[in-house]
């Protein structure tokens, strides 16, 4: 507080960031500001100026998080104060590693003054991101410094390392206001990707939709803004009471509000008293501020100066990403506790366990490869795992390559899968068949879609890991249904005694065999067996009422077919008489031609589909392919 801030960056740019009358009438910053400069180097400078009053610290949050540098502002004539030490503290929870020193008001004191602060100053920033950074000596009343300033501040940024381009581009609404003749505006760093004129846009957490109408950065209008730029969006189809400081625009769908998150959280030795577990917190994320409960994962509490893997429920829904720094602070009395970075948004509840622990350090593993297999542990999308991951396009990309040739990962379809998560699936797979056997063993296997519902997969990437467990030999696929390799369907020496029996009785008579309620009754061929009779390819079952020997079946057939070759049609009656069967056993056999695309109906007739030669052809492997599927 009356360091100097807002005179100093009026001097550097020409603009005053104090943009309320309150502000300008106390002398003092109370929210955040705003002025641009371009650099030597060309380079055009977006600058936030947050208030220095430890009574602003919440704004000072939602201002400072999504920094290249800082300017840390010290006034000569009184050297350190009590905030600088909480700003600095603040500025290393957020990751904020590098910047300038301004010690400002030069003009008011002697050289040994100056030389006592600047020494107070070095000792404030030992242990601090800002250790060694250049401290600059300056005076915005008398000019003095202010090139040297700009200076240090452009080598500073040069160094930065270049924003992110995710292709998920954000902006967190610092603020939001209506401007006559255009209307609703919105303000913010942009990061992770870029915005262009006319996208249609989603504010988190309401959801809302709206479209980008244009867009200006230092009051330029552009056709699209790139990561990292201090953005203003102008915005239709949204009103600003709609509106406020911590929501975030994205591009629909490309994140989701969260109400758990998980990090590893340090506490500040500062602090004074330990993080208990379930104390209440706020969370200062981008520009948003929220209540949260904390859950301790690792013990009951979080001693001051500490590290430990937490959970955060939020009262509201945050819009944030994997590898997002937070701030927590004690709402009363009010002190900054300290913060981490997001490790995990999937929103599950995890308790006070070793493996909860052993879950978050993979998803925050240093490796792209090893975060992107964390988020592995169900089939997901290459984009949907590196986002959960936090990665890049390009290092995503590359790892998933890495972890398929290496066998970490399977591909399923459109999605990946680690390798133990795979392994799992399929021991799932091979247990429910193997129970399926056991209380069925006359069954060719289970029905294909039942495995698939337990699995709660899409039908596409549950083709894929059918088709991948069959190629490795096991499971098998017999027709609809799927089995292990190794099962074959058993009959008991009583149940082949039965099938004997009932074989004969089926032959005697093979266009005129007794009904599946007969062959129960009389010969003891419940419908179990049956079904299975019919798989192994010793029946050929038509609909529930009516069983066949498979030759009697294709000498029906042929003869249909030889008819059918020389007169281009015949009848229900005519194949009755030629056969010597019954109308109640040709209707069904008929329908069986119809139904594997030999015969079709047309009218009361019958005719072929095929041309003769290819009719038989396909009549004599229909009982062959039951054999092969055997």
């Amino acid at each position: 507080m009356d360091h100097g801030k807002s005179t100093l960056i009026t001097s550097l740019t020409g603009i005053d960031p104090d943009r309320l009358r309150e502000e300008r009438e106390r002398g003092m910053t109370i929210d955040l500001g705003f002025a641009w400069l371009t650099l030597a180097s060309g380079t055009a400078v977006g600058i936030v100026d947050v208030p220095g009053h430890q009574d602003f610290i919440r704004n000072m949050l939602a201002g400072v998080g999504p920094v290249d540098a800082v300017l840390l502002v010290v006034a000569l004539d009184e050297g350190v104060m009590p905030q600088t030490r909480e700003h600095l503290a603040i500025l290393g929870v957020l990751g904020v590693d590098r910047g300038v020193v301004a010690l400002t008001k030069r003009d008011l004191v002697d050289d040994e003054w100056a030389a006592l602060a600047r020494a107070d100053v070095s000792a404030a920033l030992q242990g601090t991101p800002l250790a060694g950074a250049p401290m600059i000596d300056v005076s915005a009343t008398a000019q003095t410094g202010l090139a040297e300033l700009v200076a240090a501040l452009d080598a500073v940024l040069t160094s930065a390392p270049a924003r992110r381009d995710l292709g998920r581009p954000r902006l967190a609404i610092d603020r939001a206001f209506t401007l006559t003749g255009f209307g609703t505006v919105v303000t913010g760093t942009l990061v992770d990707g870029s915005f262009a004129v006319g996208d249609e846009i989603e504010i988190l957490p309401s959801g809302k939709r709206a479209r980008i109408r244009g867009i200006q950065t230092h009051k330029r209008a552009l056709d699209a803004a790139s990561s990292g730029s201090r953005v203003a969006l102008n915005l239709a189809g949204v009103e600003k009471v709609e509106l406020e400081r911590g929501m975030v625009v994205v591009r629909p769908g490309t994140l989701v509000p969260v109400s758990v998150l998980s990090a590893r959280v340090a506490v500040l030795g500062s602090a004074s008293d330990a993080v208990a577990h379930d104390e209440a917190v706020k969370v200062h994320a981008g520009t948003a501020e929220v209540m949260a409960r904390v859950s301790l994962l690792e013990a009951a509490t979080l001693e001051p100066g500490a590290t430990g893997w937490v959970q955060l429920r939020l009262a509201e829904p945050l819009a944030v990403a994997v590898g997002d720094r937070f701030v927590i602070r004690r709402p009363s009395p009010p002190e900054t506790l300290g913060g981490g970075a997001v490790a995990d948004i999937s929103g599950e509840r995890m308790r006070r366990r070793r493996e909860a622990v052993a879950v978050l350090e993979r998803r925050s593993a240093p490796t792209a490869a090893s975060r992107l297999l964390a988020a592995l542990d169900v089939p997901r999308t290459v984009a949907e795992a590196g986002a959960r991951g936090g990665l890049d396009p390009p290092e995503r990309d590359a790892a998933a390559r890495g972890l398929i040739e290496s066998g970490r990962a399977v591909q399923l379809a459109d999605a990946l899968l680690a390798r133990d998560s795979f392994e799992a699936l399929a021991t799932r797979v091979e247990r429910t068949l193997a129970a399926t056997h056991r209380r069925s063993p006359l069954r060719a296997g289970a029905p294909r879609e039942e495995i698939r519902s337990s699995l709660d997969l899409s039908p596409k990437r549950f083709n894929a890991l059918v088709d991948r467990l069959a190629v490795e030999g096991r499971i098998a696929e017999r027709g609809s249904a799927l089995a292990l390799a190794s099962h074959v369907p058993t009959l008991t020496a009583e149940q082949e005694s039965a099938w004997s029996r009932a074989r004969a009785a089926l032959g005697r008579e093979p266009l005129h065999p007794p009904s599946p309620a007969q062959l129960e009754s009389e010969y003891g061929l419940d419908r179990e067996l049956v079904a299975a009779l019919a798989e192994r390819g010793d029946l050929v079952r038509i609909g529930t009422e009516a069983v066949f020997l498979p030759d009697a079946v294709a000498v029906f057939a042929e003869t249909v077919v030889t008819e059918l070759a020389a007169t281009g049609t015949i009848t229900v009656a005519r194949a009755r008489d030629l056969t010597g069967s019954s109308r109640k056993h040709v209707l069904p056999l008929l329908g069986f031609l119809d139904d594997h695309g030999v015969t079709r109906r047309s009218g009361d007739d019958r005719i072929l589909v095929l041309p003769p030669e290819q009719a038989r052809e396909r009549v004599a492997t229909l009982s062959e392919r039951k054999k092969v599927a055997q």
